[in-house]
């Protein structure tokens, strides 16, 4: 059989039944006093007797009852005094917990901000090292230079085991190494390293997909592909080095320590990947420039010097002499004479020279003056920029003469409609534009070959002069 569990009882409970057991206590008390002092014997009859006939023991019988409530509603105050010290104990207790939580949530995230302020300060002087990289990066802008002085200064800031720089070919088929820090990257370059985009190690794989690679134990990545010129590696990051969507190439830094690349410090070195790729991209825009300009220099001096050895053949005049009285033309034979004591500068244009200023003092032993010379040079200047200036003046007058009579002639044989017509306006305007010449225009059968006696004949009579 189940027990049945009793409840505890109350404070109030057991103070209404002290109160009952105490009150209990006055009338039977009163009742033996009454008995003794009546004389009665000590039997039940007596009780009955003294009970029923003293009426003041009926009052004091209730001494039990109302002793008893009294003590009910003072134990009742003693349990709500109770309730009130479990639930301010409880409550204590509680406010201690929170305490304790509050205690161990504040040293929690005291760590937290210990560790990201570490964290954080560790990335602001990686950040600034980033900068002094890139500012760095930017003074150099001859790439042969900048790769070798940015693997030594990365290496350097970041204490890094070994640093390489790959670029890929014009073909984007290999990706070679150009620049290291490490004396196991020289040995390499000289032997002129390279791995295929998209087949050899990380940095191959890097050039394929341009995204950035860690193996943070070299000996389980499958990627990898070690060499015994770096046998200390046992981490290794690659980054690519991209211009927009192109990849320049790729960042390869390498660590004697496994584990030694976290994603925050990938992220981290990412700017700095970027920050390379554009002084890369800016010495190599650099140098394209340059070279396109030496080029366009190149062909501009040698369409300069041919326009002027054809436009020298057309002028009359070699030049011109002028001895302190009259200015004179040149003859070829005074044009070549020289003397020792003469000052004689290159009148230069794009390079080429397409004249002499010669200046030839009475007196032997004068000694030109820096006025003077500075005088001649800036002439000499100015004078080939006016001559330029003349040629390309009569080259577009040409131009447009040309332009004119090709406008004149169209729209006169556009508004003729007979042959007879036609012909007689085409070899009039142009024999009236070609000074001198005789043109003649002949229709012939194209079924008929011409014999070579009448080509000659035709274009011997094409080309003479007309007597004036």
């Amino acid at each position: 059989m189940n027990q049945v569990q009793k409840s505890p009882q109350t404070e109030a409970q057991n103070y209404a039944l002290a109160g009952a057991v105490f009150g209990l206590l006055f009338p039977v008390v009163a009742t033996l006093v009454r008995i003794v002092t009546s004389n009665l014997p000590y039997e039940f009859s007596s009780v009955v007797t003294v009970q029923t006939s003293d009426s003041l023991l009926w009052i004091i019988d209730t001494a039990p009852i109302f002793l008893g409530l009294f003590a009910y509603f003072v134990g009742q105050r003693q349990d709500s005094l109770q309730r009130l010290n479990r639930d301010l104990k409880q409550r204590e207790s509680e406010l201690e917990d929170i305490r304790a939580n509050l205690e161990q949530s504040v040293e929690e995230r005291t760590q937290e901000l210990v560790a990201a302020n570490q964290q954080t300060t560790k990335r602001v002087e990686q950040l600034k090292l980033i900068a002094d990289v890139a500012r760095s990066a930017i003074s150099v802008q001859d790439v042969d230079r900048l790769l070798p002085h940015m693997a030594q200064l990365i290496s350097q800031r970041f204490n890094f085991y070994h640093v390489g720089i790959f670029l890929l070919d014009e073909q984007k088929q290999y990706a070679i190494l150009r620049a290291s820090n490490s004396q196991g990257g020289l040995r390499m370059i000289k032997k002129g390293h390279r791995l295929r985009v998209g087949a050899q190690g990380i940095v191959g794989y890097i050039s394929e997909t341009g995204q950035p690679r860690i193996a943070l134990n070299v000996e389980d990545d499958l990627v990898y592909f070690g060499g015994v010129d770096l046998p200390n590696t046992r981490s290794e990051i690659a980054l690519p080095l991209k211009s927009g969507d192109i990849i320049l190439g790729v960042l390869d830094i390498q660590s004697t320590d496994a584990n030694a690349f976290s994603e925050d410090q990938s992220s981290t070195l990412s700017i700095l990947a970027d920050q390379m790729a554009i002084a890369i991209q800016n010495a190599i825009s650099r140098e394209q420039s340059q070279r396109a300009l030496m080029e366009a220099e190149i062909a501009s001096r040698q369409a300069a010097g041919q326009a002027w050895r054809r436009y020298r053949e057309t002028l009359e005049g070699r030049g011109y002499r002028y001895d302190g009285v009259r200015s004179e033309p040149l003859k070829e034979a005074s044009a070549s004479s020289a003397s020792n004591d003469m000052l004689n500068l290159p009148v230069r244009l794009r390079g080429q020279t397409i004249g002499h200023l010669k200046l030839n003092h009475p007196d032997a032993s004068h000694a030109w003056t820096e006025d003077e010379l500075a005088m001649a040079e800036a002439t000499a200047e100015r004078v080939a920029l006016a001559l330029d200036g003349a040629r390309l003046l009569e080259d577009a007058q040409k131009r447009a003469a040309r332009e004119t009579f090709l406008s004149d002639i169209t729209a006169k044989l556009g508004a003729s409609f007979q042959m007879d017509s036609i012909l007689r306006d085409t070899v009039e305007e142009l024999g009236q534009t070609l000074k001198n010449s005789t043109v003649t225009f002949q229709l012939v059968n194209p079924s008929e070959s011409i014999s070579t006696e009448e080509q000659k004949h035709n274009g011997s009579f094409a080309g003479e002069k007309k007597s004036e």
